[in-house]
């Protein structure tokens, strides 16, 4: 699998609208609703790729400065590698493995303003275009980002798939929340209306 840089500005692009769509029309209240204690509402699996992307673009955006400060350069078709194959499949939905996510990406406990949860995101997507521009040139498959040891050290190519791919799995993730929250909010308006 190569990257393929079209078709991951076509998916940033899918991410806005499917969270656009995904706020639309709901309360502040709705947004930080949990269907299920266990379960992380709408404006918490935002916040989870926000920090995920925040943590991750600050690995990518120190991966562009080393290969240009190093001349690392190249004409792609670049190649994800193994470990980013792996990655990019482990996290498409549907999900295959439940896990915990690490503590420094999770949600934060309380959302006092869910739709500057969603502002976020929108600048997140600004953040993964910004990259992925300022990456061209560089052989996006030689330079490596992550800590050394780390098992999510990965080739700056695959950093965009798998990324893309982690965040079609949690907007499917909020989707079937707010498919949750809206079945809820019907019940209690019809009991209400009995």
């Amino acid at each position: 699998m190569n990257l393929d840089s079209d078709s991951i500005k076509r998916h940033i692009e899918e991410s806005r609208s499917r969270a656009a769509e995904l706020a639309g029309g709901l309360t502040a209240e709705q947004l930080i609703q949990r269907p299920e204690p266990s379960q992380w509402s709408i404006a918490e699996c935002i916040a989870h790729l926000n920090a995920t992307a925040n943590t991750v673009q600050g690995l990518v955006a120190e991966g562009v400065e080393r290969g240009k400060r190093e001349k690392i350069l190249g004409a792609g078709p670049f190649d994800i590698g193994t470990k980013g194959r792996f990655l990019v499949w482990f996290a498409e939905p549907p999900p295959k493995v439940k896990i915990t996510a690490p503590r420094r990406v999770q949600p934060p406990a309380k959302i006092d303003q869910p739709l500057q949860v969603f502002e976020g995101f929108m600048a997140v997507q600004d953040g993964w275009e910004r990259l992925l521009r300022e990456s061209a040139g560089l052989d996006l498959a030689r330079i490596k980002v992550g800590p050394r040891l780390s098992a999510f050290r990965v080739r700056l190519a695959a950093v965009w798939p798998w990324m893309m791919a982690h965040q079609r799995r949690h907007l499917l993730q909020a989707e079937k929340v707010r498919e949750a929250v809206l079945s809820q909010s019907a019940m209690l308006k019809n009991a209400a209306s009995s």
